[in-house]
């Protein structure tokens, strides 16, 4: 897929360290990181590293999900990232997205076996990736648009989470033009 993914190779290799050893700030602070790769150099590959990257970190953060009975369905986690760190730089983007498919299926299985989120974790990443890149500077409709969300679910999440009063990283001037240029060029 080309250079960005050697990068994005290392990321999803810590995010498989991280979550193996159950660190959630470690998570959380991947999470950081791959929200400002995703920002810069925004694909489908990027966008759901850093999904799954918030995802597992609140995955790891509920106890319940560390018991023995879910150990099962933790592995199978581990087992797809770890198939995702192997093919992330070397496979075409439509088998990596796929990869990521298994992952969201994993995720899945696991919350079937608790369902206690009114929504369910992967689409709140989602949302929390798309409601970040509005929050550091990206137009709305922008965000919609490479998310595939909704710009009411956006602007609901944003406002209920306060995110725009905790962000401390706005966007410089220059990244926001090499976004502009970018979304010109496609």
């Amino acid at each position: 897929m080309g250079e960005p993914l050697i990068r994005l190779n290392s990321l999803a290799d810590r995010i498989l360290s991280s979550f193996k050893s159950r660190d959630q700030r470690k998570l959380r602070k991947l999470n950081d990181e791959v929200l400002k790769v995703s920002y810069l150099e925004f694909n489908r590959v990027t966008f759901n590293l850093g999904t799954y990257s918030y995802v597992l970190s609140k995955i790891v953060s509920k106890p319940r999900f560390l018991s023995p009975e879910f150990e099962s369905s933790l592995n199978a986690i581990e087992k797809t990232l770890e198939k995702l760190v192997n093919r992330i730089d070397q496979a075409q983007e439509e088998e990596v997205l796929n990869i990521f498919s298994e992952l969201e299926r994993a995720v899945a299985h696991l919350e079937d076996r608790d369902p206690r989120f009114v929504v369910d974790l992967v689409t709140k990443g989602r949302l929390k990736m798309a409601a970040t890149f509005y929050a550091q500077g990206m137009s709305l409709g922008v965000a919609a648009d490479m998310t595939g969300l909704d710009k009411q679910e956006i602007l609901d999440y944003a406002g209920e989470t306060m995110m725009f009063d905790r962000l401390k990283d706005e966007m410089k001037i220059g990244d926001r033009m090499k976004v502009a240029r970018k979304l010109v060029s496609q």
